[in-house]
C-alpha cells in the first residue's frame, strides 16, 4: 500500500477479506447444558465449514477474532478450556482446512502472554502452512489494536512501512458478528474502516451456512463509494 489515504478494500463484487467474530460460546454452553470445551469445539467445527465455503466463493483472506487481551483475564477454567480446544484444533481442524484449501495461517496478537504449549501449537501450524502464499487466515488471539500499532511503529520508518508492519496488512471488506452485540470489541479497527458490518442476534453456534450465504448475496449487490 503506497498511500495511507488509500487504505481501503478494492471495490470488488466478491469480498476479498472477511472478518468473523464468533461471539456467544459461553451462553450457548449454558443454554444447551454442555461444557465450555464442548461449546468451543462446536465453534471450531462451524468455523471450519464457514471458512471452507468462503474460500470456495472466492474470498482470499479471513480474519477470526478468537480472543482479545481482555479475554485472558477470565477465570482460569475458562482460559484452560479455550486453550485446550484451540491447541487441539491447530493440529487438526485448522491444519486440515489449511492444507485442503492451501491457506496460510498467521497469528495476530500478543504472543508473550500465551502459555508455552499454546505458542508451540500455533507456531507449528504457522510453519506447516507458510508455503501457501495466496490465501490467508489471520487468527486474532490475545489481540489488542494498540499493541498492533506499537509493534508496527517500532518496525517502521515511513507511513507506508507502518501499514506493511501491521499484524493484519489488508483492509476488510465485511465483518460478521454473532451474539446480539452490535460492536466490534476492538476487532481490527484500522482494517475495518470501510468494512460492511453484519450483526446476528443468533449465538455463533446457531448460525448456518444459509446465514453466511445470505450475507454474501447481499454484499455482492452493494454499490460502495469509500468516501468519494
Amino acid at each position: 500500500m503506497k498511500d495511507i489515504t488509500e487504505f481501503h478494500p478494492e471495490n470488488t463484487i466478491i469480498p476479498g477479506h472477511v472478518g468473523l467474530i464468533p461471539d456467544g460460546g459461553r451462553r450457548w454452553a449454558e443454554k444447551n447444558g454442555v461444557s465450555l470445551a464442548d461449546s468451543y469445539q462446536k465453534t471450531t467445527t462451524i468455523l471450519k465449514s464457514f471458512c471452507s465455503y468462503l474460500f470456495d466463493e472466492g474470498v482470499n483472506e479471513i480474519s477470526i477474532y478468537l480472543s482479545s487481551i481482555q479475554n485472558f483475564r477470565r477465570q482460569q477454567s475458562e482460559r484452560e478450556a479455550f486453550n485446550k480446544v484451540s491447541e487441539n484444533a491447530f493440529g487438526k481442524e485448522i491444519l486440515q482446512l489449511a492444507e485442503d484449501k492451501h491457506v496460510r495461517i498467521v497469528m495476530a496478537g500478543s504472543r508473550e502472554i500465551l502459555t508455552k504449549e499454546y505458542l508451540k501449537a500455533i507456531e507449528f501450524v504457522e510453519a506447516r502452512t507458510s508455503g501457501f502464499p495466496d490465501r490467508t487466515i489471520n487468527l486474532c488471539i490475545a489481540y489488542n489494536p494498540l499493541e498492533e500499532l506499537f509493534s508496527a511503529f517500532s518496525k517502521s520508518e515511513t507511513n507506508s512501512g507502518l501499514l506493511q508492519n501491521l499484524w493484519v496488512k489488508t483492509p476488510l471488506h465485511l465483518i460478521i458478528r454473532s451474539g446480539g452485540a452490535n460492536l466490534l470489541s476492538n476487532f481490527l479497527p484500522l482494517q475495518s474502516g470501510f468494512a460492511r458490518l453484519y450483526f446476528f442476534d443468533k449465538l455463533f453456534n446457531e448460525l448456518t451456512i444459509n446465514d453466511i450465504q445470505g450475507i454474501m448475496t447481499e454484499f455482492m449487490m452493494l454499490d460502495r463509494k469509500f468516501g468519494t
